[in-house]
């Protein structure tokens, strides 16, 4: 049987911290047991408790990184079988951390999975799209009616639809100042920022210049927003209709009803490297899910399986240009010693 040792766990963990999280947290944290197994844990000091509550979205980022580390050991040539744990709420296995799964690694040679190679790929992408070329759009349509979990969405009429629900979705949970609050923590608008360079969303992610990055991190964390809002103004300041109707479409993302999140987070990492094959890069418009009233108008346009519920919506195209990954130093990704 394969034995990592923790020099190796780093160069591991690392590769499967290129996996999405919500609003680039990175709380999946990794450490070994006696028995050689690798434990996947969450940092619960990166839990979302406004824009989270049920953890779901924690869950989901620790899946995704899950996947990137079965992804990094087979591409070594190790299989690993998981033990989901998500469900167990483990809470007591070390103060700070719930153990949400554990990799027995098998001794079988694993074959590297063909969306490994994408991973380095993989970028967000916040500002207007380009114009895609008809093989992406074939190779993107052909690919949405093979998937399982996937529903496309384009033409200028659904496109429409999802950009003028987006914006009041947005708008409806930017008027809670809890969340406002705790989105403006993660926000990093300053390149003086402590944090800039590894995690949360900075000015490059969020492609906005020095002076916008100023003036958001000014009105998100003051009663300005508030008082642009009662004078009608509050709509505009969190309108994207303008680059989602850039979008050569957008999809939507649904896993069965009831599934660990743990699952879903895996099977949400392979969905999106599966269009980043096609030169396609993407931007979470997760409040679409996450409203009910927003989902819920989606559903009534675009019916899902029976027994389904929507995970995320992302608006896809092409990039004029790649985005760096901000992300922690491994050494932060492991946990060393024995819980207490």
């Amino acid at each position: 049987m394969n034995r990592i040792d923790d020099a190796a766990l780093a160069d591991l963990a690392a590769e499967a911290n290129l996996a999405p999280s919500v609003h680039n947290t990175q709380p999946a944290r990794w450490a070994l047991d006696e028995e050689g197994r690798i434990l996947l844990a969450v940092d619960l000091s990166r839990h979302l408790g406004v824009g989270d509550p049920t953890s779901r979205d924690m869950g989901l980022s620790c899946g995704a990184a899950l996947e990137g580390m079965v992804m990094a050991l087979a591409a070594r040539g190790i299989g690993a079988a998981i033990d989901d744990l998500w469900t167990d709420n483990l809470l007591e296995w070390r103060p700070g951390y719930r153990l949400a799964a554990r990799l027995r690694l098998t001794g079988e040679n694993a074959a590297p999975p063909e969306l490994s190679e994408w991973t380095t790929r993989r970028f967000t992408w916040r500002a207007r799209f380009s114009p895609a070329s008809p093989e992406q759009i074939e190779r993107l349509e052909h690919w949405a009616t093979q998937a399982a979990d996937v529903r496309l969405a384009y033409g200028h009429d659904d496109l429409a639809f999802i950009a003028s629900l987006n914006d009041r979705a947005s708008l409806t949970i930017m008027r809670e100042r809890a969340f406002r609050d705790e989105l403006a923590r993660w926000m990093r608008l300053s390149s003086r920022h402590p944090a800039y360079s590894t995690d949360g969303l900075n000015l490059t992610a969020l492609q906005m210049g020095r002076l916008e990055g100023a003036l958001v991190g000014h009105v998100l964390a003051s009663p300005l927003f508030d008082i642009a809002d009662r004078l009608g103004l509050g709509r505009a300041l969190v309108a994207e209709s303008a680059k989602t109707m850039t979008a050569t479409a957008c999809i939507l993302f649904y896993r069965p009803e009831g599934e660990s999140p743990i699952v879903s987070g895996q099977a949400f990492y392979r969905f999106w490297l599966g269009f980043t094959r096609f030169g396609l890069a993407g931007w979470p418009m997760a409040v679409l899910a996450d409203l009910p009233l927003a989902a819920e108008a989606l559903h009534q346009r675009f019916p899902l399986p029976p027994g389904h519920r929507l995970i995320n919506v992302l608006r896809v195209g092409p990039a004029p240009t790649t985005v760096p990954k901000y992300r922690l130093p491994a050494c932060d990704l492991l946990l060393s010693g024995e819980p207490a």
